[in-house]
């Protein structure tokens, strides 16, 4: 265990860092703000692979889906971020609803889109969530999360309609 943390207030806060170095990692990824705010994507991620304690989360999965379950109430955007780290992608949230940004190191990033398996989704929001990725600059990506938690990508291509 590399940090020791607390909720407050809606955030996760390291109240103390044990391992400077780790603490170093996460603020040069962009995912611990001057105040020792911990992002709550990654909070859950440490906390899981056992790096991070969080004050009445307990440790691993169980602590991890908690923790997200009680601060962001999305657990498939969670494991779709738990997947992508764990690949060794580094992933931020995005701005928009249900997306994170994969960075390719300068080549240009991904807009992942996280879905839920069975959740209707209409071709037009497909679309035009598409076309809004693109023109940020992002290769579209379609992640599917499955009943059991397994997670497909799917390239999403812009779509134009012909006259």
């Amino acid at each position: 265990m590399d940090a020791l943390a607390r909720v407050e207030q809606g955030r996760v806060v390291i109240s103390e860092c044990v391992s400077t170095r780790f603490c170093n990692q996460l603020r040069s990824a962009g995912a611990l703000r001057g105040d020792n705010e911990v992002n709550v994507l990654e909070a859950a991620y440490q906390l899981v692979r056992g790096r991070l304690e969080v004050q009445g989360y307990g440790q691993g999965w169980l602590g991890g889906l908690r923790l997200v379950s009680d601060l962001i109430g999305d657990i498939d955007y969670f494991i779709v971020y738990y997947d992508l780290r764990r690949r060794g992608r580094r992933v931020r949230q995005g701005v928009r609803p249900r997306t994170l940004i994969v960075s390719r190191g300068g080549a240009r990033d991904y807009e992942v889109l996280v879905l839920s398996e069975g959740t209707p989704t209409s071709f037009g929001y497909l679309s035009e969530w598409s076309r809004l990725s693109v023109r940020d600059g992002f290769i579209p990506v379609v992640a599917i999360v499955d009943g059991y938690g397994i997670v497909a990508y799917y390239e999403a291509r812009s779509v134009s309609t012909l006259t």
